[in-house]
């Protein structure tokens, strides 16, 4: 919107860091957010909504069977706004279901004893949260003790210790009082109901802690102990050892992490036995992808006993994750996980989300922000809400004048602002990490740029060659070096420099690989994949070394099979050559044979007869063997043209089979002639007793592998089973030729 009235606006609106984290207290609405903190602006976005009605459901009057539990996993990629959605859950859990029990980690870490006693936030951080818990636990003691008092069957007062038993149940009557009042003895209660925690919990120690619980000399030792610390002495005595979570400079990283979570496990355990709604709320799972391959199983495998824990005993745990994350999780977690995806903002939603913050600044409207600059907005950024507010914030700082005022943010200004946040990298350090990566994989480096200088450089200079890589004789990869394509004339320019490469070097010969030093949409990826024939590699800090040598490897690979794909394509080209060489002699072959079978007299054709192609070369200089073989061969193929002749002399006409061995037999033979000629010339050039040169074999083995993917093409098949003179069909007779051929003259040198 273009101001009408000369509107000018002064403070920037938009955050800093647009980073919403659970730990901050201003992120978590506690206190009133001021200026551009993170939280001052709330979007409902398809994933906030579909959230919200899950969580209401959750906490929606239990069904007869109790309360359902559910595991919900908020998925994407960085930016997209999961922690957002988490913290309106925390804020809706406490507002409208504030007797909930409720425990919330921002986000995992391996030293998870430091994470349960200074990071991790629950209920028992606050007064009434301990007393809700030991109220939890009193209720276990009370149905211990009802079971004691009804199963006095003999006792003369069976009936009215029905009724304290009912009222002991019904959370009417206090367990103290009634163990004091029937002079039961409160140790055997209270091992009693060690055991039975010890059956619901599964966990010894856990069961002797909270029996302890309700006895007020212990009280504070195991508030102590289920908050981290250290057991004292006479929790030791009672077998509790070890505290819940490993203290800086212990080793046993993997047994913290098992501890940590059974703590989380057996609370929320206990919750769900009464039927209380407790809840879960974790952070940046995929953080735990970066820890040691032992520490990261021992932590998932925790994760799936709490996720197993959530489901069955009716809890609500929430956890935003990377699709990385979400794939390294066991797929018998993802029976149990209610997938919510986060996807990018459109055009509607995005000038919602700076509307949001200019109001929070007292503007309405979209204030200075032009209808081109809003288009923009979610082309570049890709509707991501924290991509969205970093360029609205250095937008408006280079829209600014000199007073630091701001009377319009036009389209240029999201474009320059885009530039300065994506190209911050300079362009020795790019060029220092595609040297690396040049060093990884020891890149022949061209002796000559194969094109002028001025061919290699882009218009305005903003993209250039900065290597040329020689992978094979002739063929090239162009490293090109680019800053961010954010608009059609980006992509058309960096097309027009590519396409100028490749027709000034042979075609099929060049790669080209685009590096982009600063932001690429994954739309215009796309389009530059099409136009220039490979995806650009676009440049991040760590590890991009290795991005760059494996994408020149690709391209590599691509390279040698369109070369071979040439190689092809000009045999097949001389084959075809000697296919219409053959057609003229076939056409006159067909003639004599109908000929032959128009004349009534028994005529056989003599092989004699038939066309032959080149005559004989002088073969002195070769082997006996090879002599021998090509001999052997070339009689072989005159005996089918003979046979087959011979045949089609007796009818009327000869059948397109006829043709087809007759043709098929004619080609061969012609080859083989000229591949004869071809190694007779070769061993004539060779120098007389002397073992040929690499250069020499090199010709030689050029010779053989040209006839023998020539006769692989060929229908060769056709030519028939061997005769009485021969143990091999003529097929494998020409399909091993070449190989004796090189196999003898090989050997004798």
């Amino acid at each position: 919107m273009v101001p009408e009235r000369g509107d000018i606006w002064h403070e920037n609106p938009f955050p800093l860091s647009p980073v919403v984290r659970l730990g901050p207290t201003t992120d978590l609405g506690e206190s009133a957010a001021v200026a551009a903190d993170s939280g001052n602006a709330h979007l409902d976005t398809p994933l906030v909504t579909d959230l919200q009605a899950l969580v209401a459901d959750y906490f929606a009057p239990p069904a007869a069977g109790g309360r359902r539990g559910r595991v919900i996993a908020l998925v994407g990629g960085f930016g997209l706004g999961k922690s957002h959605a988490l913290r309106r859950v925390y804020q809706t859990v406490r507002e409208r279901h504030g007797e909930a029990a409720m425990w919330i980690v921002d986000e995992p870490a391996q030293d998870m004893g430091r994470l349960y006693r200074d990071r991790l936030r629950g209920p028992a951080d606050t007064p009434q949260g301990r007393q809700a818990f030991e109220e939890l636990v009193r209720d276990y003691y009370a149905y211990v003790t009802a079971e004691w008092v009804g199963g006095e069957e003999d006792d003369p007062r069976r009936d009215t210790l029905q009724e304290i038993a009912a009222g002991l149940r019904d959370r009417t009557l206090d367990p103290d009082k009634v163990v004091s009042a029937l002079r039961y003895d409160p140790e055997v209660i209270h091992a009693d109901l060690r055991g039975t925690l010890g059956e619901v919990t599964e966990h010894r120690r856990f069961a002797t802690a909270l029996a302890l619980l309700l006895q007020p000399p212990f009280r504070r030792m195991v508030w102590n102990w289920l908050s981290g610390e250290e057991p004292a002495e006479p929790l030791r005595e009672r077998g509790i050892t070890e505290a819940i979570g490993p203290h800086p400079g212990r080793t046993d990283t993997a047994a913290g992490i098992d501890r940590v979570f059974d703590a989380l496990a057996v609370q929320g355990f206990l919750h769900g036995r009464v039927g209380n709604p407790y809840v879960l709320l974790l952070d940046s799972l995929e953080k735990v992808l970066e820890w040691p391959e032992e520490t990261r199983r021992t932590f998932f495998d925790a994760f799936e006993r709490l996720v197993n824990i959530c489901t069955s005993h009716g809890g609500l745990l929430v956890f935003c994750t990377s699709p990385e994350g979400l794939q390294a999780l066991r797929a018998s977690v993802h029976e149990r996980v209610v997938q919510l995806w986060a996807n990018g903002l459109g055009r509607r939603d995005t000038r919602e989300l700076v509307s949001r913050y200019l109001a929070a600044a007292g503007t309405s409207g979209t204030g200075p922000f032009d209808e081109e600059a809003l288009r923009l907005l979610p082309e570049l950024t890709e509707g991501v809400p924290r991509e969205v507010l970093k360029t609205c914030r250095q937008a408006w700082q280079l829209a600014e004048n000199e007073e630091g005022a701001v009377e319009r943010v036009p389209g240029s200004a999201v474009l320059a602002a885009v530039r300065q946040l994506h190209e911050r990298v300079a362009y020795r350090q790019v060029l220092a990490d595609i040297h690396e990566a040049l060093d990884l994989g020891q890149w022949r480096i061209a002796s000559r740029d194969p094109v002028p200088a001025r061919l290699a450089r882009s218009p305005g200079g903003r993209e250039d060659v900065v290597y040329w890589l020689s992978p094979a004789p002739d063929a090239y990869i162009a490293v090109i070096y680019g800053r961010s394509v954010l608009l059609a004339d980006d992509a058309e320019r960096v097309a027009a420099l590519v396409l100028g490469l490749r027709s000034a070097v042979r075609p099929g010969r060049l790669e080209a690989l685009l590096v982009v030093n600063g932001l690429v949409s994954h739309a215009m990826q796309d389009r530059l994949g099409r136009a220039i024939g490979s995806r650009p590699l676009v440049y991040r800090q760590g590890g991009f070394g290795l991005s760059a040598h494996e994408a020149l490897l690709q391209l590599e690979r691509r390279l040698v099979e369109e070369r071979r794909e040439g190689d092809l394509v000009e045999l097949g080209e001389r084959m075809r050559r000697d296919l219409e060489q053959q057609t003229a002699r076939l056409d006159e072959m067909h003639r004599t044979l109908t000929a032959l079978a128009l004349d009534t007299r028994p005529v056989v054709a003599q092989p004699a007869s038939l066309p032959r192609g080149e005559p004989e070369p002088d073969t002195a200089r070769l082997p006996g063997p090879v002599r021998r073989r090509f001999r052997d061969a070339l009689a072989m193929l005159e005996a089918v043209t003979g046979r087959v002749a011979g045949r089609a002399a007796g009818r009327a006409a000869a059948t397109p089979a006829d043709l087809s061995v007759l043709g098929c037999a004619t080609l061969v033979r012609e080859l083989t002639e000229r591949f004869r000629g071809a190694v007779a010339a070769w061993a004539a050039a060779t120098a007389p007793g002397a073992a040929p040169s690499e250069d020499e074999l090199g010709e030689l083995r050029r010779i053989c592998r040209e006839y023998e993917s020539a006769v692989e093409v060929l229908p060769v098949h056709l030519l028939g089973g061997a005769d009485q003179r021969h143990r091999l069909t003529p097929a494998r007779t020409v399909e091993s030729l070449a190989e004796e051929v090189w196999g003898t003259l090989s050997a004798a040198s």
